[in-house]
């Protein structure tokens, strides 16, 4: 299988489509994979801002000189590790993970009745109420300032029942990382923090038969979807207490940088700062879970795939120091060592490709090992790659 990825205005009829490329970006195409039959289809997908795409050369035409997903892959490897060697964007922790994780939990279950209950307001008609919110985001903040990856790693368990209020914290905490790493001021990255959590509140407006479906959506039921970005903004515009930039976050999160995003398809820097930060976090955030329609990808595989779309749809620069606020393999990611060995990532340092790793499973042996923590940094061990917990049966939260 020849896999390439081509220029949308390089399409024609008689191609087949790979792979549309956008797996966060909603589209009114009910497949990913699909002959190209007629210009109405290549027409339709330019008018949905999509740039590129890749195509399967074996089932359809090709394009000569275009890169291979194998290419396309290693340059991407090799930018992460460009970025990798800038160094991390935040300080080192001040506290070990296996300290916060306890804090961490009491966190996520306080939020599971702040964000319920802030949602069921909405669904009865009531004003969103800031001073419920306030309190938990400080927690958050506070927590992501002790040690940002005990939250986060505890937010990437997201079960059915509790996707929507762990993603509302996780995009909480990751608005908090980044704009206390950008530099911005202790009030800022509450507003930023408060935006995250109250991002999608729009989707309280959305008929549960819609928000709630589990496979792909049709055109129109996505038309409707896109109205929880103004709905959102609706609810919240007159609200005392919130900030205009927690409002932009809101408004902003589904903006893209070359256009068709919605809702007001914004360009470039149309797009506050902000609102390109928040659609950085919501798209990792919403491509490492997992969901009844779509298995989550691994966090190394989602940031690839941030830097590939950054000359497209992401702000490349502000996707750079994101890689740098999480590190190459976030806390939480299973790794392959060059010893043989699988550990779990638990703790950043200031070498983003030598983190703090705890040694779970002997690769040679097929066994697992008593688990006990490898500092990459003062080790000629070092990673390969990450794994697939499912392919090896490993838990890693069992392991933080």
């Amino acid at each position: 299988m020849a896999i390439k990825r081509i220029r949308v205005d390089e399409l024609k009829t008689g191609m087949y489509v790979h792979d549309l490329d956008c797996g966060w970006l909603q589209h009114g195409f009910l497949l990913q994979r699909f002959p190209v039959r007629n210009s109405s289809q290549i027409e339709k997908l330019q008018g949905y801002g999509l740039k590129e795409l890749y195509i399967d050369t074996e089932r359809g035409h090709d394009v000569a000189g275009a890169p291979t997903e194998a290419q396309i892959k290693a340059t991407l490897q090799e930018q992460l590790k460009a970025t990798a060697n800038e160094g991390a964007a935040l300080a080192p922790p001040r506290i070990s993970q296996r300290e916060e994780a306890t804090a961490a939990r009491h966190i996520l279950g306080e939020a599971s009745e702040v964000v319920d209950d802030l949602l069921h307001d909405v669904r009865l008609g009531r004003q969103v109420n800031p001073a419920k919110a306030g309190p938990l985001v400080r927690e958050i903040s506070d927590s992501v300032l002790r040690n940002p990856g005990a939250l986060l790693s505890l937010c990437r368990i997201k079960e059915a029942d509790t996707y929507t209020f762990k993603h509302c914290v996780s995009i909480c905490a990751l608005m908090v990382s980044f704009s206390n790493a950008m530099g911005m001021d202790s009030s800022t990255v509450q507003e930023a923090g408060l935006g995250g959590l109250l991002h999608d509140i729009g989707k309280m407006k959305i008929p549960s038969k819609i928000l709630n479906k589990p496979g792909k959506l049709t055109e129109d039921e996505f038309t409707i979807m896109k109205t929880h970005a103004p709905e959102g903004v609706d609810l919240l515009l007159n609200t005392p207490g919130l900030s205009s930039l927690t409002i932009q976050i809101v408004a902003e999160h589904h903006e893209r940088m070359g256009g068709g995003g919605y809702p007001r398809g914004l360009v470039g820097e149309q797009i506050s700062e902000m609102g390109r930060m928040a659609a950085i976090v919501d798209v990792y955030d919403a491509l490492t879970s997992n969901r009844c329609y779509h298995k989550g990808q691994e966090p190394t595989e989602v940031l690839r795939k941030l830097l590939e779309w950054s000359h497209t749809h992401l702000d490349g620069d502000l996707v750079q120091h994101f890689i740098r606020v999480l590190g190459i393999y976030p806390v939480g990611t299973l790794v392959r060592l060059s010893s043989d060995r699988l550990a779990v990532v638990v703790e950043q340092g200031e070498d983003l490709l030598r983190p703090t790793v705890r040694l779970v499973y002997n690769i040679l042996h097929r066994l697992p090992i008593r688990p006990r923590d490898l500092h990459l940094q003062h080790s000629h061990d070092h990673i390969v790659d990450f794994e697939d917990p499912e392919v090896w049966g490993i838990h890693p939260g069992t392991f933080l």
